[in-house]
Formats: structure tokens, sequence, C-alpha cells
């Protein structure tokens, strides 16, 4: 049953993106946002970056070699035109495969004043060469170590420094659902993903990128980042929500066939 009230979600969902901007503005764009975090110590071939105009976006993932998986906020009001992704790269400026997007696919079930359903699938306009991760097959039980990755300043508040270009991560877990009610969280379909360092978590941008488990080299897809779990704007005062990608797996399934 969703337990998401219209007063909790209107003021806690605040989704981790911050509209966008061109690229001289890169920090107001969603692009990923990771606090407290440190360059990243693997390669994540299958991460990548979607932009707008040549800037970093939202982050996304690579799940099928014509498919990518990110936040239904970060696409809902753009065209397939609109976007591009670099995949495969540490870094959101250069190397890695481009492409770009022919088909966007926003879950049916999303609610921009929820924001219940934030997930979306995007078709690439080519095959590309790297990797795609695995769906997990459920997001764990509280107290399961996951990992978040992405590109972006490390500072908590909205427009308070440049994202750099190196890849991010940052070793997280799953958290009671209890920790994320403020932010109407609905418990069968996302994840309340919490920090044992201060100030530590997703943040403006961060939107569309991975939440892992698993160990270095062996990473499962669990979560897809959305919103913060606080009403204070101020990134790790409290956990984080994720899309539960694994509560999806019927409907990604489906939708790339």
């Amino acid at each position: 049953m969703k337990k998401t009230s219209a007063l909790l979600s209107g003021i806690a969902a605040v989704a981790l993106s911050a509209g966008f901007a061109p690229a001289a503005q890169a920090i107001d764009n969603p692009g990923a946002l990771i606090v407290g975090g440190h360059d990243a110590t693997e390669s994540y071939e299958w991460m990548a970056s979607l932009q707008r105009e040549g800037s970093h976006s939202c982050g996304a993932s690579l799940i099928d070699e014509q498919w990518v998986l990110t936040a239904a906020h970060c696409v809902v009001d753009a065209q397939p035109g609109d976007l591009s992704l670099r995949i495969g790269s540490p870094t959101w400026s250069s190397g890695g495969t481009e492409a770009g997007v022919s088909k966007i696919v926003v879950n049916p079930n999303y609610e921009a004043q929820t924001p219940n359903g934030d997930i979306a699938l995007l078709q690439l306009d080519q095959a590309v060469p790297e990797q795609p991760i695995e769906l997990a097959g459920s997001s764990g039980e509280a107290g399961t170590p996951s990992r978040i990755i992405g590109w972006g300043v490390t500072c908590p508040i909205r427009g308070c420094g440049q994202p750099p270009e190196q890849l991010q991560e940052l070793d997280t877990s799953v958290a009671p659902d209890a920790g994320c009610t403020l932010s109407g969280i609905d418990e069968p379909t996302e994840i309340c993903t919490t920090s044992k360092e201060l100030l530590a978590n997703a943040c403006f941008g961060d939107s569309g990128g991975p939440q892992l488990e698993g160990t270095p080299g062996d990473w499962k897809l669990t979560g897809v980042t959305s919103r913060l779990g606080s009403p204070v704007p101020v990134c790790g005062t409290a956990p984080s929500v994720y899309t539960d990608a694994t509560a999806y797996a019927d409907w990604i399934s489906e939708t790339i066939g």
C-alpha cells in the first residue's frame, strides 16, 4: 500500500536536480553530485553521463547494449534530440562512447508531485560496446552495504561549486524505511539510503545515477537516485531516496524486449 501523503511529498520530495543551464553553469544542471565521496577506485564501464547541450545533466546506467536506465524527472520534459550520453568513461566530458537517444520511456506510474515511479528508460540510437550492468534480484534488507557513484561537487548545497571531471564514489547502506518517512517514501518501490559519514550522500544533481550492491568488480544495480530524504535542502542531513529498480524489473524487461 502506498504511504505517501501529498503534504509530506510537497515538503520533502526534493528531487536531486536543479533545472537546466548552459555549459558554463553546469553546477545548476541535475548532474550527479555526490557529497563526501572520493575518486572512483575502479572502472564502471556501464556508467553513463546523460547530457544536454554538451553539459552533464544526470547519471544513467547501461543495462542493455542499446538501453540506459535513469530517473524520470531527468527526462520527462525532454525530447530525444535534447539528450546525449557518454558511456564508459571516468570523466563526463571526454572518453568512452558517445551516443544519442532515439526513444524516451517514462514509467507510467511516475507522478512529478509525489514523485512515485521516478524511473525511465532511454533507447540509444546505436548499440554500444560497453558491458551493461545486471539488475539485482532485490534491493536488500536494512543494513545491506551499497555504493553510489556519480560526478559532482563535494559541498552540500545547490550552487556551491563546480562538479569535478572525475567520477566519484561513496559507500553507503540500505536504511530502514522509517529513516525516509519525511520524504513520503513508498516502501515497496523505493530504497532509503544512508551513509556513516556526516554530510555524505547523494545531492542535487545526482539524479538518475545508480545505487549498487555486491563487491568491487561484481556490482549489481539496485536503485536509481531520486530525491533527498529531508525537508532541509542540505545534502547529507538525512538519508536519500532511491527508486528501487528491482521493483520495476518486469516493466524494464517488457520495455526493452
